[in-house]
């Protein structure tokens, strides 16, 4: 069996272990927030495994070539549809009444912090959408390159018969989110007072970009010499650079939200927010490895 989907395989049970752990009656009591994390960690990685092994293994013929791949589309349809969802929750930002309405479910859920309050009564009452400013034009431009970048990783990986190469980029980055998380529990604020951006993020620590970047390489480095055709000083560097590429792609995103004073852009994956919280770690390593993966590979 391939590589790939061996990996794929072995992914989807050691997420649903943890996922069956946490749903024990006293670790979800205790670990609720976690819990449903990784509810909606399973529920994500579900769907883009099914579509990745049924458009891997569902071949026309014995070929393994790029046009024997009939269910391709399936993993662009995932992709297409993140980026549906996530521009209507750009667009649900952008105009008030909708980001009105969003801020009062996350604040039914305990989400919206009264610090974020939207000082709508400075505006007019006839006004329908805010103005739009640099930030907001940036952030949906990166956004759009990351999912025409999804598509052409995909269809670059395949069309060179180097699919495993999609699986590293996307869980090098997932990796650091959650070294990150954790190291940042472990040792934040222990080695430096400061945060690491406290006026856009100020839950981030320094010794959580630091050190969760450099397990997240390691780990990535590691599991890009399994699934890629790469040397393993070219896996480190990859992964390092899109662990790096991945905490500036979060706080993108967070100075995005707090320019429109939610805590959250959806209330659609439990735990996470919405979309766009969930995939802000490739929004600029993914444009950036799929141009390199193109001109020099």
């Amino acid at each position: 069996m391939a590589a790939d989907i061996l990996f794929v395989i072995a992914l989807m049970m050691v997420v649903s272990l943890v996922w069956g752990a946490l749903a024990i009656p006293y670790l979800r009591k205790r670990l609720p927030k976690i819990y449903l994390i990784a509810r909606s960690w399973w529920l994500m990685l579900a769907t883009l495994c099914t579509c990745y092994v049924i458009a891997k293994i569902a071949n026309n013929n014995q070929n393994s070539n790029y046009q024997a791949h009939p269910y391709q589309w399936l993993i662009v349809l995932f992709f297409i549809l993140i980026g549906l969802r996530g521009g209507y929750e750009i667009k649900r930002l952008w105009c008030l009444r909708s980001r009105e309405t969003l801020i009062q479910k996350l604040r039914a859920r305990g989400l919206q912090p009264d610090s974020l309050r939207c000082p709508n009564s400075s505006l007019d009452a006839t006004q329908n959408y805010t103005r739009l400013n640099f930030l907001d034009l940036l952030f949906s431009v990166v956004f759009t390159s990351l999912i025409i970048s999804l598509i052409a990783l995909q269809q670059l990986t395949w069309q060179r018969e180097q699919h495993g190469i999609l699986l590293f980029v996307l869980f090098a980055s997932q990796f650091n989110d959650i070294a990150q998380y954790l190291c940042g529990r472990l040792l934040g604020r222990k080695l430096f007072k400061r945060g690491l951006a406290p006026t856009i993020s100020p839950n981030k620590s320094i010794e959580g970009a630091i050190f969760g970047s450099l397990v997240a390489a390691m780990l990535a480095a590691v599991l890009g010499f399994w699934l890629t055709p790469f040397d393993w000083w070219v896996c480190l560097l990859a992964a390092y650079g899109l662990a790096v590429s991945g905490i500036l792609g979060d706080l993108l995103e967070s100075a995005f939200k707090r320019q429109h004073r939610v805590k959250d852009t959806g209330t659609m994956l439990a735990g996470h927010g919405g979309v766009l919280d969930r995939i802000d770690s490739l929004l600029i390593g993914v444009p950036v490895f799929t141009l390199l993966y193109w001109l020099l590979g």
